[in-house]
C-alpha cells in the first residue's frame, strides 16, 4: 500500500514538473518517467504530488468534482480508473512498473478532468471510456507486451483530443 502511495505520490509530482516548467507534457513525462523507475527520494515526490493532485481537482466545480471521483473509483456497473490502473501495472515486467503506473496515473488525470464536464462541452464520452477500458483489459488479458503500446495509444488519443500533441 505505501508503494502503490509513492508510486502516486511520483506520478502527480512529475505531472507538476511538466506543468510548471511550461515544457510539452509528452517530452517532458517521457524524460522524467526514464528517471522515476530508479528515484531515490520517494517521500518528498510524494508531498509534491499531493499538492498537484489537489490543484488539479481545486479547479472542479461539486459537480464536476463527484463525476471525477466517480471515474477514478467506479461504481457498482463499472471498474474506475484506479482498479483498471492497479490491474495494468500488476501485468507489466518488474522494470517497468513505475513507468506504468506514472502514466497511467497522469493519463487518468487527463481523462477524468475532462470527461468530468458536462456533456456538451467535454471532449472525452463514456463511450471513448468503454472502449479505452476494452482494449486494456484485452492488453492485460493477452500479454504484458500488448500493454504499452496500447496505454501510448490511448494517451496519444486523448492528447490529440485535448489538443496537447
Amino acid at each position: 500500500m505505501l508503494l502503490k502511495k509513492r508510486h502516486t505520490a511520483l506520478a502527480s509530482f512529475l505531472a507538476i514538473t511538466f506543468l510548471l516548467a511550461g515544457a510539452h507534457r509528452d517530452m517532458a513525462l517521457a524524460a522524467n518517467l526514464n528517471d522515476c523507475q530508479h528515484a531515490a527520494n520517494l517521500a518528498s515526490i510524494e508531498k509534491r504530488l499531493s499538492m498537484y493532485s489537489t490543484m488539479s481537482t481545486g479547479k472542479l466545480n461539486r459537480e464536476e468534482k463527484k463525476w471525477y471521483d466517480k471515474f477514478q473509483k467506479g461504481g457498482l456497473f463499472f471498474d474506475g480508473w484506479q482498479d483498471i490502473s492497479e490491474d495494468v501495472v500488476a501485468k507489466v515486467p518488474e522494470e517497468e512498473k513505475v513507468k506504468a503506473q506514472l502514466t497511467m496515473q497522469v493519463l487518468g488525470d487527463k481523462i477524468g478532468s475532462e470527461w468530468c464536464k458536462k456533456n456538451d462541452i467535454r471532449k472525452i464520452s463514456t463511450d471513448m471510456l468503454k472502449q479505452w477500458g476494452s482494449q486494456l483489459r484485452k492488453a492485460v488479458a493477452s500479454s504484458s507486451a500488448q500493454i504499452t503500446p496500447v496505454i501510448h495509444s490511448i494517451e496519444y488519443e486523448v492528447d490529440e483530443l485535448l489538443s496537447l500533441n
